[in-house]
């Protein structure tokens, strides 16, 4: 089987890339990538993405074989035009039996939706638009005074910043409703991306898949002897809708009665953007007990994960965020906001513990329940440790994303088994 990917951030470099190295997204395809290769030699794959060069770019990495699309501008539709274009020229020339696009939130999947190839065409839903762009998702609960803070007062005219971000998502939530329509086979991992995907597109056929994890996320164990007591690990603190502000606001609250909490920070966060001069006024605000760690590789992470109490998700709208079930993979209690597809990763009770989202003292409440119960917090991580390993299992995410491969090829009937799926 020819087998060709269109991914959104991530292709491999034209020396070979290591999984463990990369401190941006996308490691997970990596990651499926090598578990493919080594459980089906047979196997023929490219990878296909863009980036801002002159030119079309083509080189082989290992056995894979890679395009480089030129793309400077994501947010033109002429350079999209052209991108697309360029696109189909490859699956003409690469000939692939079957086109994997990770992602709707590009523009790849209109290459089915507007006719423009006829290959069987796999599009595996990683965040969904519509429902990032409600403002309520993507701002949360601050007020009109706060969204002005948050701007440099050149990023509103110069056409930048959060509120310029906000409405390039809205203009490409057409872009996407389009490619659900558009094409009828599609990968998910929670009941909630189901559901939408459905909502939008009833005919669609959807395949349960998960994700394979890095391998420093498998060889890490987390213990409660050998972490830091009342450390709390929080990842991607550079977006509104992840909710940096909620954990800050929780871990404050219980400063007076745990005086050595500490919050640490992972992943970038600007220091000339107004967004991220506005959380890091936030940060200084409490610099007795946050802790800005900055972006990490695999192993790095992996390591600030095992010594940590515990991991928190605050985000206003997720739906599978990789970094809990990294966190759930390790075997630590893990704690998020209840939202999007978040439910099909975490139990109440068993594998972790939610709180309404945005609610800060229900969040506070929730950290001082682990803070105060060692047989909880082993109980939540062993839990979790155990389901993470099923649902992430190399072996088992391979044959789900083979039989997406089959079924859009004609050769599997429409998967309807969710209850196996998501429970």
């Amino acid at each position: 089987m020819r087998i060709l990917w269109f991914t959104n951030t991530l292709i491999p470099g034209k020396e070979q890339s290591e999984m463990h190295t990369l401190r941006a997204g996308g490691g997970w395809m990596l990651a499926l990538c090598q578990a493919m290769r080594e459980a089906h030699k047979e196997l023929k794959l490219a990878i296909a993405s863009t980036r801002p060069v002159s030119s079309l770019e083509k080189y082989t990495t290992g056995d894979i074989d890679c395009f480089v699309v030129p793309m400077r501008n994501k947010d033109s539709r002429k350079s999209e035009a052209n991108a697309l274009r360029i696109c189909s020229d490859i699956v003409r020339e690469w000939a692939p039996d079957v086109i994997h696009v990770h992602g709707t939130e590009r523009f790849f999947g209109l290459l089915f939706a507007r006719g423009m190839v006829g290959v069987p065409t796999v599009i595996s839903i990683q965040g969904l638009l519509k429902p990032y762009a409600e403002w309520h998702h993507y701002f949360g609960n601050r007020s009109l005074i706060e969204l002005v803070r948050m701007h440099r007062f050149i990023e509103i005219p110069a056409m930048r910043g959060q509120i310029w971000n906000y409405c390039r998502l809205r203009r490409n939530v057409e872009r996407e409703t389009e490619i659900i329509r558009g094409n009828r086979h599609f990968m998910g991992r929670t009941a909630w991306d189901r559901a939408h995907l459905w909502n939008i597109n009833p005919d669609a056929r959807y395949y349960p898949a998960g994700e394979v994890l890095r391998p420093p996320f498998w060889e890490a164990r987390w213990d409660l002897s050998g972490c830091r007591r009342h450390r709390i690990v929080f990842t991607n603190p550079g977006h509104p809708r992840k909710g940096t502000e909620i954990l800050l606001n929780a871990a404050d609250a219980l400063h007076r009665d745990f005086p050595d909490i500490e919050v640490a920070l992972i992943g970038e966060l600007s220091s000339r953007s107004g967004y991220g001069r506005y959380i890091r006024k936030e940060i200084r605000a409490r610099s007795r007990f946050v802790r800005e760690l900055g972006p990490l590789n695999a192993e790095e992470m992996a390591r600030e994960l095992i010594r940590s109490h515990l991991f928190v998700s605050p985000s206003y709208i997720d739906n599978s965020p990789n970094a809990v079930c990294e966190a759930q993979l390790v075997g630590m209690p893990v704690i998020s906001s209840y939202t999007g597809g978040v439910p099909s990763l975490i139990e109440e009770g068993r594998t972790g513990l939610f709180f309404q989202t945005g609610d800060v003292p229900m969040l506070a409440s929730r950290l001082r329940e682990v803070f105060e119960n060692d047989a909880l917090a082993v109980r939540l991580g062993g839990a979790a440790w155990e389901a993470a390993r099923m649902r992430h299992d190399p072996h088992i995410v391979v044959q789900q994303v083979l039989s997406a491969y089959d079924g859009a090829l004609g050769k599997a009937g429409k998967n309807s088994n969710f209850v196996e799926a998501f429970n």
